[in-house]
């Protein structure tokens, strides 16, 4: 409790609040008790009213990141967290292969130069925690290809 600077009744307090919500749970009756955290959900509604977001993880996680990932923090400057919530769902759409940033940009009416740079700004993020396919094929299992062969920048043969 010193390090939270909190007393210890308002620890307590807190803590209890906590329980009654449903948030955590004691994990024993003795003392010191220790707490689980509970899985909840959570929802968020837009300003204008036409969306709701869920809270999860993966959004947390990416709102966590504008500390470190200054494209992150300017998107949600310019759009707020509904907006990083829904550039989050087009995140997870472009790395299954099922849009692009153009269609994200003409979508949400922002440049398709600011979808491209928030989607990869994301893309740690959706890896982390969605199982996104590898797709397509290197260059070497291309048939015709021959790796044993180099070749400079203008294609004649080393």
């Amino acid at each position: 409790m010193d390090a939270l600077d909190l007393a210890q009744g308002t620890a307590y307090s807190y803590v209890n609040r906590l329980v009654d919500a449903g948030v955590i749970e004691a994990t024993t009756d003795e003392q010191p008790r220790t707490y689980v955290a509970r899985d909840i959900d959570l929802t968020i509604t837009a300003a204008d009213d036409d969306r709701e977001y869920t809270i999860t993880p993966t959004l947390i996680d990416a709102v966590g990141r504008r500390r470190t990932d200054d494209d992150i923090d300017t998107y949600i400057d310019r759009h707020g967290i509904a907006g990083l919530a829904t550039a989050l769902t087009y995140a997870v759409a472009r790395e299954r292969g099922e849009v692009t940033h153009r269609l994200m940009a003409q979508d949400l009416d922002v440049s398709p130069l600011a979808a491209e740079i928030i989607l990869q700004a994301l893309r740690p993020v959706v890896h982390e925690y969605f199982d996104i396919e590898e797709s397509g094929a290197s260059v070497a299992a291309i048939e015709g290809v021959d790796e044993d062969v180099d070749r400079d920048v203008a294609g004649d043969t080393v």
